[in-house]
């Protein structure tokens, strides 16, 4: 059984400690003309980029405490005060700037798969990053069974707005639809784009009524957003299930399936199906 994340977190944080012990053990053990004071920039540097700059804060006071208490030794006894403190400075000054340029790499990252994951239009996930969340939440809910519903929603007519409208206008309704869609559903619900006018919604830890009763309210919530031309309705299909052995493509096949019901109904609707 694998390890929790706070249990993972402590055994990297003491093979953090472990790692700055050994150096400190080298740095005692090697003449000064060694110079391996300064590998106690590595676990500094390791810990900050795997566990926050608060860690590595803590980490840098540490090192820079052992590596000046070895360094005070080892140094000539004639060496004037201000050199001493001047090679302090430098190994601080040298870690702070080390830091500083991991987070503002670890920012970067961070912006990187932001954009990897989100679709540049409507700014919701894309359709690959929401099928690999919705692939999470099966994973979890086959090890926890708890209701998870999935909501299929299509535009209705959206070709006809494209072409009587224009594409500028087909976009701002599609960035329109998004931001609705993110206001009628709980922060924890996760809202994707899977391509063109179509848009899923992923919604852990809800049953099948929730589920009904929230796609219907973004069906009535869309009427009241585009009260005139251009008039946009949607059809929707949910899917609820509790620790399925159904695929992501399964469960979005089967959505998928739900919605097209809903069009032939009439659109402008809801159909909702269980796994």
């Amino acid at each position: 059984m694998a390890a929790s994340p706070a249990v993972r977190r402590v055994l990297r944080l003491v093979g953090y400690v472990l790692l700055t012990l050994l150096v400190y053990w080298g740095n005692v053990l090697t003449p000064p003309s060694a110079r391996l004071g300064v590998l106690y920039i590595v676990p500094v540097l390791l810990v900050t980029w795997t566990d926050g700059v608060v860690w590595g804060i803590v980490f840098g006071i540490a090192s820079i405490a052992l590596r000046e208490t070895v360094a005070w030794d080892q140094m000539p006894a004639d060496t004037a005060l201000a050199w001493r403190i001047a090679n302090g400075a430098a190994y601080v000054a040298v870690v702070a700037l080390a830091m500083a340029g991991l987070q503002s790499l670890r920012r970067s990252q961070a912006q990187l798969a932001l954009l990897v994951g989100q679709d540049q239009l409507t700014n919701v996930l894309n359709a690959r990053a929401f099928a690999a969340r919705l692939s999470e939440e099966l994973d979890r809910n086959r090890r926890y069974p708890r209701p998870l519903a999935l909501l299929y929603m299509d535009l209705d007519n959206f070709k006809i707005i494209n072409d009587t409208h224009g594409h500028q206008t087909g976009d701002a309704v599609l960035r329109l639809v998004a931001d609705a869609m993110r206001s009628s559903v709980r922060h924890s619900d996760i809202v994707g784009r899977l391509g063109g006018d179509e848009f899923a919604v992923l919604m852990p830890e809800t049953d099948a009524p929730l589920a009904d009763a929230a796609a219907k309210r973004l069906v009535a919530g869309l009427r009241n957003v585009f009260q005139g031309t251009p008039n946009v309705t949607a059809s929707i299909g949910v899917v609820s299930c509790t620790a399925t052995d159904a695929s992501t493509d399964d469960l979005i096949r089967r959505a998928d399936q739900a919605m097209y019901d809903a069009k032939r109904m009439g659109k402008d609707r809801v159909v909702q199906v269980a796994l």
